[in-house]
């Protein structure tokens, strides 16, 4: 447990270094605008690039503060202090045996309001690089289920490529 507890310790500082103060609703009108531009294929380069920035982010945690699991299970531990501290979802929550991340106040369906598709794909853009940058296998993360669709909550499916 002490290891564990050591782990959320250096995450919080990696988090409070590595990290810069973006005023939340220049955000939502950020992504509000670039959404538009979804149909033209916007939404898949901003997935990358969140896949992208992930993954870097997970290699600072490896490198420099020794963070290091094989394990999905404390890999969404870390997710979720990151997903939270970040402001940009209100609640992250997992479950394994579904292979499910579930996600309560996405500021990107915020942005968009109601839509007929998933809105938070740059989302999962990120999970799937942290996660897999972070373990060191292939994962996707897709969504599957969007507030901004109706749904009580944005939910993302898990799958081990």
């Amino acid at each position: 447990m002490e290891y564990l507890k050591d782990k959320f310790r250096a995450l919080a500082e990696a988090i409070e270094r590595e990290s810069v103060l973006v005023h939340r609703a220049a955000l939502v009108d950020g992504y509000r605008d670039i959404h538009k531009l979804s149909n033209l294929g916007v939404d898949k380069v901003i997935k990358k690039a969140t896949d992208y920035g992930a993954r870097k982010g997970a290699r600072i945690l490896k490198e420099r503060y020794g963070i290091y699991t094989d394990r999905l299970d404390e890999a969404l531990d870390i997710l979720t202090v990151i997903a939270e501290s970040s402001r940009l979802l209100d609640v992250f929550e997992y479950d394994l045996e579904s292979m499910e991340i579930r996600v309560d106040g996405s500021i990107l369906v915020e942005a968009v309001g109601k839509s007929d598709k998933p809105v938070c794909e740059p989302m999962a853009g990120f999970f799937e690089g942290f996660l897999s940058e972070l373990l060191g296998k292939k994962l996707s993360v897709k969504e599957t289920a969007c507030r901004a669709q109706g749904y009580d909550r944005c939910i993302f499916k898990i799958k081990v490529k």
